[in-house]
């Protein structure tokens, strides 16, 4: 946000603090912090998992005993975070500014995809076709849906250009490879779009209580149903999930947390919701109650879920790893990797575009994450917000229904029925159940200014660092 966005001095002293509160206490690669934000498995073997980094990409092919380097160059990107994609069979696909870098099975050599020369905002695998994925791109106000049946080697358009929406996220049904959902802004609504033509044409639904300060992302799709997608937003201030039962036409937001939801998985059988922020803690509950449970007073920054285990992404100084495996859903992570076991560069040949670029370029990264010797911290979690009783002490419920389109069904995701996933943390105690700040069913959270949930996660991250240091 701009400073031009700010309202009022209070806003202003808010930026200043949460900014200072979030002075760097490590050393910066590649032009800024290290630090991790998308964590995919390989559907065809969950023990290879692609993990983003601000350094370049990790990947691990042992379910995450050992994580080697991919440098940014040769993956064939430089200075962004692109969105990527696992096919089965280890094929990873990024999304760059001019189109997909492809790799090939070994993640050593990586090509620009041919047909699509247009920047692409997020990808897909077809969870049916395991040489298909999509793609959706934006320029100015206006997106395309592109798709590959090659395994990434070629794109092509599919339908014509979508008009007045700005692109988010793009995803693909499990039992229906015809049905595809984007997510966006349309105008200053946030809008779910629909297609069950394979991407040729699109209904677009409303999403309820959006605006352009609230960006819609496609969390999931269920594994199980078609019609039933979850929502997230990238909003300032408290934070729904809204999830659909019927394609969007109608909506239930069972989840409100204080600040954004970052990381969201379903089990691989769709039966299990793990949401969680590092502010709010993690969220656990059954997909056909949608009745939450706060299991841990934190919770990763993403989040995946393969027959290889639950994995988290976690800051470094007050987690102990940027990757952590839970087996017991969401309630505690252990290590995984930390920054300074990071190994060196893929093993590759030279004239491949890893192998040729990368291992020069290793010793500076590894300095700058400290990984000449591997050295973890150990750090306690932080269980005090769940009581004596600990985690499962207490339930969460949902909202009320929103966004009901002519003809769509609605309902209340409180107690048994309705929605699919969430987490009602609200920012009035006075309006909660117990000790972890959980909202009664029907309670309307307050809103925060989104600054001050800034500065509450930077004082937390703070106190954190100095009870580790001082242990």
């Amino acid at each position: 946000m701009t400073a031009g966005h700010l309202i009022g001095r209070a806003s202003a002293a808010g930026v200043a603090l949460a900014l200072g509160l979030l002075a760097p206490e490590v050393a910066r690669a590649n032009g800024t912090f290290p630090a991790v934000s998308q964590l995919v498995a390989d559907a065809g073997d969950p023990e290879h998992l692609v993990l983003r980094t601000t350094f370049g990409l990790l990947v691990t092919r042992d379910a995450g005993a050992n994580w080697d380097w991919l440098c940014e160059a040769g993956a064939g990107y430089k200075d962004v975070e692109p969105p990527l994609a696992v096919l089965p069979g280890g094929v990873i696909l990024l999304g760059v500014p001019g189109g997909v870098s492809r790799s090939d099975a070994a993640g050593c050599n990586f090509e620009l995809a041919e047909g699509i020369d247009a920047d692409v905002y997020d990808l897909a695998r077809v969870p049916s076709e395991p040489d298909s994925a999509v793609a959706i791109s934006g320029a100015g106000t206006d997106a395309q849906l592109w798709r590959t049946t090659d395994g990434g080697k070629s794109f092509a358009a599919v339908g014509d250009v979508i008009s007045d929406f700005i692109p988010a996220t793009v995803d693909v049904a499990a039992t229906d490879a015809n049905v595809i959902y984007a997510s966006g802004l349309a105008g200053t609504m946030g809008a779910l779009l629909r297609s069950s033509d394979g991407g040729k044409t699109f209904t677009q639904f409303s999403l309820p209580s959006t605006m352009s300060g609230r960006r819609p992302f496609i969390a999931a799709v269920d594994p199980r149903h078609a019609d039933t997608v979850y929502v997230r937003f990238d909003v300032q201030g408290s934070s729904p999930l809204a999830v659909t039962h019927d394609g969007g036409k109608s909506f239930v937001t069972p989840l409100t947390t204080t600040v954004s939801l970052a990381g969201f998985a379903l089990s691989p059988d769709g039966k299990t919701v793990i949401a969680s922020n590092a502010y709010d803690g993690t969220f656990r509950a059954d997909a056909d109650t949608l009745v939450f449970e706060k299991v841990a007073c934190s919770g990763p920054t993403c989040l995946s879920f393969s027959a290889a285990g639950l994995f988290g992404c976690g800051d470094q100084s007050l987690d102990g790893f940027i990757v952590g495996r839970s087996d017991d859903l969401g309630a505690s992570f252990q290590r995984s990797v930390d920054l300074t076991c990071v190994r060196g560069p893929v093993t590759c040949d030279s004239d491949t575009s890893v192998g040729s670029v990368c291992p020069a370029a290793w010793p500076y990264v590894q300095s700058q994450l400290g990984a000449t010797e591997c050295s973890p911290p150990e750090l306690q979690p932080k269980t005090d917000c769940l009581g004596e009783a600990g985690a499962g002490a207490v339930g969460t419920t949902g909202g009320t229904a929103g966004g009901t389109a002519a003809g769509g069904k609605s309902g209340n995701a409180g107690a048994a029925s309705g929605g699919k996933s969430g987490s009602g943390v609200a920012s009035n105690p006075s309006a909660s159940s117990g000790n972890c700040g959980c909202r009664l069913a029907g309670a309307r959270p307050r809103e925060t200014p989104w600054w001050l949930g800034v500065a509450a996660i930077a004082v937390t991250r703070r106190r954190r660092r100095q009870r580790a240091r001082s242990a």
